[in-house]
């Protein structure tokens, strides 16, 4: 078998590094440049040691390219070091997760590309301990199956631990006649991811995890194509999950959508990952964002990113990945809406200028529609338990919104004790989902727990059942509208006799978002309304409040109900990032504006008008006007902005009745041009 991953292509790599490739070698150069100051520690860091095999790849791909003897014997002094280390992992699941397999794909690569300039016992040595490792991870995996990541196939640990596995196995195959038994198994268990993930492409770990795992879901298709296997590049969330990441960029490109455990807003990019899509699927959009991080962005990643090891290190992956025959082309052209159904993910950008406003909106069970069915089949029929839902978060019909620059309505980020009062949703007595009772039990500083959260067991979803789910209702991009209905009611307390939990975001194409809530119960409720951002709402007219962040601001108009109570509010978030750093602490304080029926009642309708705008050109002049309307059998508003005025009327019967309009719908939509010409008409007509 040629060598992994480059397959016959050495060659023809060696002579473009003085034209294609040129950028690309003194990036990889640059990188094993740093690595020659490292102090490396004889005993095992008290830290993940992920880098050390990605620094051993790029010294090694650097010395296959340029056969010089410090490439070689800078490789050896980092490979032979892990290998005196007699574990490889700290703090959790030593031996049998993310480090441990992070170093099986640097140090199999390793392996594969030197073992031929290698000395006897070197190689020895090294085949050893890839022996050893190998084993302890694969055994684990398979003596707990069922009840750890070599069963949750949907989730990063199971991609990253058996890609890693996979990449020494293919490197040592010849050496050991156990790696065979490795493949066998990993090949089964990357037939079942395939089948079982979305084929819309969605992740929903969020962006900064897609980052993380998506090299080693590369890799692993790459190796079992070239060993004659299935082409997984064919399955569908390959070729679409570039889709899911480009509609997940914010609009000034260097940042992310941070949906789930997103550990920042800039660790989400993987130059290497967009080449290899780009290849692999002639995606010229790929291509131009893979350009654009590594011109623009490459170093304030590395830098703000809390993404370990990084974007650094995957130097000897762009320069194998790239392909130069690929155009860039900008995704100017790509439709602005997007609908990723499984994860009831919706996306609204007024444009791909980097000014533009993005809209994103997700409703869906846990985990996604497929997973959350596929997992309990499985788990009924084997008695297993293969979700591991610790970064999906109470995020049920929530949005992100960003406009002109500024974050204006913000997820929390990275949480593990997720709870809907963090997300921009409604509470109801001041929660928001069945799974919140966990979080009476106690919380992560009891180590126990802790330990149980970092693998997937003890968090918001451990007993949330099978029928508790949210979905997109209704979805429609037509006629110069778009708009999302989510429904979520079966995700709450059952005690609580929820019987409609609905969201509806319209967006009419007039520079404003219309929010209606429909809240409806057998029992009374104080329901609230919720909104975090990075800046405090102030209240500057009646049912109006701004809210103003650097470039962008935003008016949030509050219309219905009338009888309301508001309030400005901070919610401060702390949560420990990885077992492996617990000093590696992330805070971030949310400016919450909430908005709440002041007497409990069965029924409430929330019906608010967000108002993106410019902070730094006359903001009065630029804002809507809004005149609230009110009938016996509806609730609605007239909405005047420069060019326009819309109509949106709102009926809980269905039975809409004003001035010469009637209408059997539960909300329509009228606007009209300012000489009353009416311009374009929707409505939704309701479950």
């Amino acid at each position: 078998m040629p060598y992994l991953l480059i397959d016959d292509q050495l060659d023809e790599l060696k002579v473009q590094l003085k034209t294609t490739r040129k950028a690309h070698l003194v990036r990889l150069l640059e990188q094993c440049r740093l690595y020659e100051d490292e102090v490396l520690s004889k005993a095992h860091p008290p830290t993940s040691i992920t880098y050390m095999g990605m620094a051993a790849a790029n010294l090694s791909l650097a010395y296959l390219l340029t056969e010089q003897e410090h490439y070689l014997e800078e490789a050896k002094r980092w490979i032979f070091t892990a290998v005196e280390y007699d574990v490889w992992g700290y703090g959790f699941l030593v031996d049998v997760d993310l480090s441990a397999s992070w170093m099986l794909y640097g140090l199999g690569l390793s392996y594969d590309w030197l073992k031929d300039h290698l000395a006897e016992d070197e190689r020895k040595a090294f085949l050893d301990k890839l022996i050893l490792q190998g084993n302890k991870i694969f055994d684990y995996g398979q003596q707990n199956l069922g009840h750890c990541w070599s069963t949750n196939y949907w989730q990063n640990h199971n991609w990253i631990n058996y890609s890693g596995l996979l990449t020494t196995a293919y490197a040592i195959r010849r050496d050991y006649v156990g790696a065979e038994k490795w493949i066998s198994e990993i090949k089964d268990n990357f037939a079942k991811v395939f089948e079982y993930l979305p084929e819309d492409g969605s992740n929903y770990e969020g962006t900064g995890y897609w980052r993380y795992a998506i090299n080693f879901f590369l890799s692993a298709a790459d190796y079992i194509r070239q060993d004659g296997g299935p082409n997984y590049f064919e399955a569908g969330f390959l070729k679409n999950s570039f889709d899911y990441r480009i509609y997940q960029c914010a609009p000034n490109w260097e940042e992310n959508i941070n949906f789930a455990d997103v550990h920042d807003r800039r660790s989400s990019h993987s130059i290497c990952a967009y080449y290899k899509i780009a290849s692999e699927y002639g995606n010229e959009q790929a291509q131009w964002l893979g350009e654009k991080v590594r011109k623009e962005f490459l170093f304030r990643e590395a830098s703000h990113s809390k993404i370990f090891p990084g974007i650094l290190p995957e130097a000897f992956l762009e320069l194998i990945w790239y392909n130069p025959e690929i155009n860039a082309q900008s995704p100017e052209n790509l439709p602005l809406t997007k609908y990723f159904p499984d994860l009831g993910l919706v996306v609204m950008r007024s444009s791909w200028e980097t000014d533009a406003t993005h809209l994103s909106f997700k409703s869906s069970p846990a985990g996604g529609h497929k997973q959350w069915e596929l997992s309990w089949a499985l788990d009924k029929k084997n008695d297993w338990k293969t979700r591991s839902l610790t970064h999906y978060h109470v995020d049920f019909n929530h949005f992100i919104l960003l406009h002109n620059g500024a974050a204006l309505a913000i997820d929390e980020g990275y949480n593990r004790t997720s709870k809907a009062e963090v997300h921009n949703m409604i509470t109801v007595d001041g929660t928001g989902c069945v799974g919140e009772k966990i979080w009476q039990e106690g919380d992560l500083s009891d180590p126990e727990r802790f330990d149980l959260n970092c693998k997937g067991i003890h968090n918001v979803w451990r007993d949330v059942p099978e029928e508790a789910i949210a979905k997109v209702e209704a979805f429609s991009n037509d006629k110069g509208y778009t708009y999302v209905v989510g429904e979520s009611s079966r995700m709450y307390y059952p005690e609580m006799a929820l019987t409609r939990n609905a969201r509806h975001i319209i967006n009419s194409q007039c520079g404003y978002f219309i929010f209606l809530d429909e809240l409806q119960s057998k029992l009374e409720h104080t329901y609230t309304w919720r909104m975090h951002s990075e800046r405090l709402a102030k209240e500057v007219g009646d049912g109006q409040f701004e809210i103003v962040n650097g470039t962008g601001a935003l008016n949030v108009f509050t219309v219905f109900p009338k009888a309301r109570s508001t309030k400005v509010d901070e919610t401060v978030v702390e949560e420990i990032m990885t077992p492996q750093r617990p000093d590696d602490i992330r805070r971030i304080r949310l400016k919450t504006l909430l908005v709440e029926n002041p007497e409990k009642c069965q029924n409430a309708y929330f019906l608010n008008v967000l108002q993106p705008k410019d902070a730094l050109s006359g903001s009065k002049e630029q804002d809507i006007s809004i005149r609230a309307l009110e009938g016996e059998d509806y609730i609605g508003m007239e909405i005047t902005s420069q060019q326009h005025v819309e109509l949106f009327l709102f009926s809980d019967t269905n039975n809409i009745v004003y001035e010469e309009i009637s209408a059997n719908a539960t909300w329509l939509s009228i606007v009209k041009d300012m000489d009353g010409n009416v311009v374009k008409t929707t409505r939704y007509d309701g479950q």
